[in-house]
């Protein structure tokens, strides 16, 4: 049943030159649900998820959030976040700081701001590594505080580039575990992009799995949300 924050992509389809690296890419991705991306390499996932965040122009195509299109939106304004495959933490901020970094640009107060942010620390289990640097912390305790980042907008749908991929195998599993339990309780849509099965079967009741050319149609493996 189609429900508000649903996203859509419509004939989505990505060019870089001559390369057709998407091609007509149409799906909704239900509200609420967590799907996982899988493929190799160089098969269109990326592109796909750099798409629907704003990071990547669409070559054509549109991509639908809540009944608009927002393919010609800003990042910012477009009601998604993305987590990167590096974390991309900036290494002079604080974690805190590094949390709270996209409401300074919206010039929110540093009260407020850092409020929201101890929030979010809260939710992923760092509130004691508040005032640590980057450096200080371990690869899961980095991606717990990416992944409070990318939340602390309050995000309709939360885009997943292979975030798993730096950790070790233990470290992984147990992440695995938190992403899904994180999901549930905040009731969001989260995309995640994977080539690992082994993840994407871990992780979600349902993914898509795309040929090594993203240039046939996508085979959906297992249904529901």
């Amino acid at each position: 049943m189609r429900t508000g924050y649903d996203l859509e992509l419509v004939h989505l389809t990505k060019r870089y030159g001559d390369t057709l690296a998407v091609r007509d890419l149409n799906h909704v991705f239900l509200r609420g649900s967590y799907v996982c991306l899988l493929g190799p390499s160089g098969c269109g996932k990326s592109s796909t998820l750099r798409m629907i965040a704003g990071h990547e122009d669409v070559s054509d195509g549109a991509i639908v959030l809540d009944g608009q299109d927002i393919s010609t939106l800003a990042p910012a304004q477009r009601g998604t976040a993305m987590m990167f495959q590096n974390y991309a933490l900036f290494p002079h901020l604080s974690v805190r700081d590094n949390v709270a970094f996209s409401l300074r640009m919206q010039g929110k107060p540093k009260a407020q701001r850092h409020a929201r942010a101890d929030e979010l620390l809260e939710l992923v289990d760092m509130t004691a590594f508040a005032e640590r640097m980057p450096a200080q912390l371990s690869g899961g305790q980095q991606q717990r505080v990416a992944l409070a980042r990318a939340l602390v907008a309050q995000p309709k749908v939360l885009l997943l580039d292979e975030p798993l991929s730096a950790l070790d195998p233990f470290l992984r599993i147990r992440m695995r575990a938190e992403l899904k339990k994180l999901q549930r309780a905040l009731g969001i849509t989260f995309i995640h992009v994977t080539h690992g099965q082994d993840e994407a079967l871990a992780l979600s009741r349902r993914f898509e799995e795309l040929d090594a050319d993203a240039l046939v149609d996508r085979i959906l493996l297992r249904g529901g949300r």
